[in-house]
């Protein structure tokens, strides 16, 4: 009976992996969205820069997206600051912050999924500012837009 019960909980423990690959895209990445963040940032920053010398307001939507993503995902950038000030988490500490990080690759969590949504936003509004600013000749257009994508 005892070398079943290794058997038991490694096939469990299978069966867990093995779910949580077929779910894995129902969730969001939350070092996706932090990555994400951090790269949409300077070039929104450039961007405006050009454009509001014109005083046209063209700046106005990206201004307003990431205001909306920075509120959106505030609670993510709060805990991920605490996180990084934390000195040594115990085990019980380190095993919670795992864990909630494949719940909420798993299943979609509500103020994540704002999150997430007010980043594609921002993202969207930098890919318009840009187009309008290459229409206009003020930069040169990417090969690839805000995204990775034409």
């Amino acid at each position: 009976m005892a070398a079943t019960r290794p058997l038991r909980s490694g096939l469990s423990a299978l069966a867990l992996l093995l779910v949580s690959c077929l779910l894995g895209g129902c969730g969001t990445n939350v070092q996706w969205l932090l990555a994400e963040q951090g790269r949409l940032t300077p070039e929104a920053d450039r961007l405006a820069s050009a454009a509001e010398p014109l005083g046209t307001g063209l700046e106005k939507p990206v201004y307003d997206a990431e205001d909306a993503q920075l509120e959106a995902c505030r609670f993510l950038t709060e805990a991920t600051v605490e996180r990084m000030q934390q000195q040594d988490p115990s085990f019980g500490q380190q095993f919670v912050s795992d864990l909630s990080e494949v719940v909420v690759l798993l299943v979609p969590v509500e103020p994540v999924e704002r999150c997430a949504d007010s980043i594609h936003a921002y993202r969207d509004s930098i890919a318009q500012l840009e187009r309008e600013l290459v229409k206009l000749g003020v930069v040169a257009g990417t090969a690839t837009g805000p995204g990775g994508s034409s």
